[in-house]
């Protein structure tokens, strides 16, 4: 019998076994709240930001896939949101072809928006009614803490527009981290590592004058500003960006008085079109036009596209999200593959988060709890009890496993209670959809449902709030040789600066939300800055001049009344849940 249709086999066997082990199956009866079995096989279309659906011979072969529609008796569509995901998804719910399950990012004010236009289901209400059905979900949606972000939310603790997903933080996770070629760095700085943005900007200047690109901070098509703002604003005092609707409220905020946070007399400022940013536009503008900014940012969209760029040897640095120590192993992965005979981590090396000349770091507010995605059932839907039939599998023990272990015997085997994973076939599944990645979640369709950082939840026997929020990162359990290494070389490198750099907001600050008015006016801002931003990054626009046209359009489409909301809903999140 050869490997393949041994494996097969035990495939079929397990896969058998699973659906046996669901209550209902075996019978056909509808005998508990799994039995699936007897009730209307339907097809859900379910959408997951960011996922690929090019193999779709992969995807019709995908045995967890193939799992999961037993289970729970459905057929499964995937479907993906890699371009215009906000856009798509806008135009589905307004002519009524929404998926039949989907998240959203910023949802604040979504929520309020869809709950106003009658465009989602209260899915309470559907759970409450039959609480025999869905017992996992019925449990989740009527806590203390699930009713206070319904009230948050929409202001009714009763109704529950969507299924929430959150987390919190194993590890701070920040932009403004630069990673170095150890060789360049060597040879055009001593090996000396840049402390203060001073430094750094000469260190690029000293690679471009050496024959080498300075820097690459990514930057989306000119979108996602987040590496150059760390890296350079934020250190000065000021921040470039503008609240986006999918982002923390108070991004682009910076605090009057830091120590006054927590109590009355806290305030915030929107520093994007501020002086200060002025003087740091000036800065960047004179990088690009030098090269000490490769040119090719925000034109190569991909991270790997910087990957490319650094891996030829001519670029001296590279930025993306390096304050969060998983983010370096990319690097070090692409580096590995581009030079599999010489390569080693040595090549390499992490810094540190930046300093003005005074010393001052860059400062990163966040709170302990974060959302992730959260994930609604469009009225357009025929069915939606039978999408929470799904959402309640994947609630259970059964659904967990599948999502975070597999199927035994081809994912992974137990040695003892030690689960020993097969990631090399997590790999194979996984890169059907583009994610191919074994950091947390195994599995990535559902990899941000009820939880925000990815991991295994026991919500049968856990408190929902208390499953979400403890904090647990699980790379190391699983990382050997090679790859530990490189992670414990970033993991020891942020902590000697992260306390200085990370501040952990009163929790009160995640449940503060802006109407749903004003993400109309965060769209309009955001279109703002990034096209201002642009041109003036380019040399198509110069900062001196084009800087108070820029100021006078941004603060004409709201920018001071947003900074007035964005202070009184963190006072009204104090006073109703500080």
């Amino acid at each position: 019998m050869t490997t393949t249709l041994k494996k097969a086999l035990a495939l079929a066997m397990c896969l058998t076994m699973l659906v046996l082990a669901v209550p209902g199956f075996a019978s056909g009866e509808a005998t508990g709240p799994q039995a699936n079995a007897a009730r209307e096989m339907v097809n859900i279309r379910f959408s997951q930001y960011a996922n690929s659906v090019d193999d779709q011979e992969g995807m019709a072969n995908d045995p967890i896939k193939k799992a999961i529609e037993q289970a729970v008796n459905i057929t499964l569509e995937y479907d993906t949101g890699i371009e215009g995901y906000d856009d798509r998804l806008s135009t589905e719910l307004a002519v009524g072809m929404a998926p039949d399950l989907f998240p959203t990012w910023g949802e604040a004010t979504k929520i309020r928006q869809f709950a106003e236009e009658e465009a989602v289901y209260d899915i309470a209400a559907i759970i409450n009614a039959e609480p025999e059905r869905y017992p996992i979900l019925y449990k989740i949606i009527n806590t203390d803490e699930y009713k206070m972000y319904n009230k948050m939310y929409t202001g009714d603790e009763n109704k529950a527009y969507a299924i929430y997903s959150f987390s919190a933080r194993a590890y701070p996770s920040f932009a403004g981290v630069p990673a170095y070629n150890t060789a360049i760095l060597e040879e055009v700085n001593e090996g000396k590592v840049p402390a203060t943005v001073d430094e750094f900007v000469a260190f690029t200047q000293k690679a471009v004058e050496a024959g080498y690109s300075g820097w690459w901070p990514y930057n989306a098509k000119l979108t996602n500003w987040a590496e150059i703002d760390g890296t350079i604003a934020k250190p000065l005092g000021t921040s470039l960006r503008t609240p986006a609707t999918y982002d923390w409220m108070w991004t682009g905020f910076v605090p009057d008085d830091e120590s006054k946070i927590g109590t009355d007399e806290e305030h915030w400022t929107l520093m994007t079109v501020s002086d200060e940013s002025k003087e740091v536009m000036k800065i960047l503008a004179e990088m690009y036009a030098n090269d000490g900014i490769h040119n090719g940012v925000g034109t190569l969209v991909d991270e790997d596209d910087g990957y490319a760029a650094f891996n030829n040897k001519t670029l001296a640095s590279y930025g993306y999200s390096y304050g969060y120590y998983t983010q370096f192993k990319k690097l070090y992965d692409s580096w590995m593959k581009a030079h599999p005979d010489d390569g080693s981590l040595a090549d390499l090396t992490l810094g540190t988060a930046l300093t003005d000349n005074d010393g001052n770091w860059m400062r990163v507010y966040d709170v302990p709890s974060y959302v992730g995605a959260h994930y609604f059932i469009p009225t357009s839907c025929a069915y939606p009890d039978r999408v929470l039939d799904l959402v309640e599998f994947l609630a259970s023990e059964e659904g967990q496993n599948l999502l975070f272990r597999g199927i035994e015997g081809l994912t992974y085997t137990m040695d003892g209670d030690t689960v020993v994973y097969n990631l090399d076939e997590f790999v194979n599944i996984n890169k059907s959809y583009g994610y191919p990645n074994p950091d947390r979640c195994r599995y990535m369709w559902f990899s941000y449902l009820f939880c925000a950082s990815e991991m295994k939840l026991d919500l049968v026997n856990n408190d929902w709030w208390d499953a979400v929020t403890t904090p647990y990162d699980n790379t190391l359990d699983w990382a050997e040789g090679e790859a530990r290494e490189c992670y414990q070389y970033a993991i020891d490198t942020v902590k000697a600066f992260v306390d200085n750099v990370y501040v952990q907001l009163p929790s009160y600050y995640g449940l503060a939300a802006l109407d749903a008015e004003w993400g109309k006016v965060q769209t309009t801002l955001f279109e703002i800055t990034n096209r201002y931003l642009s041109q003036m990054l380019g040399g198509q626009l110069d900062v001196e001049t084009g800087w108070e046209q820029y100021r006078a359009e941004f603060e004409a489409a709201g920018g001071p009344a947003l900074e007035e909301a964005v202070n009184e809903a963190i006072r009204e999140a104090r006073e109703n849940f500080g």
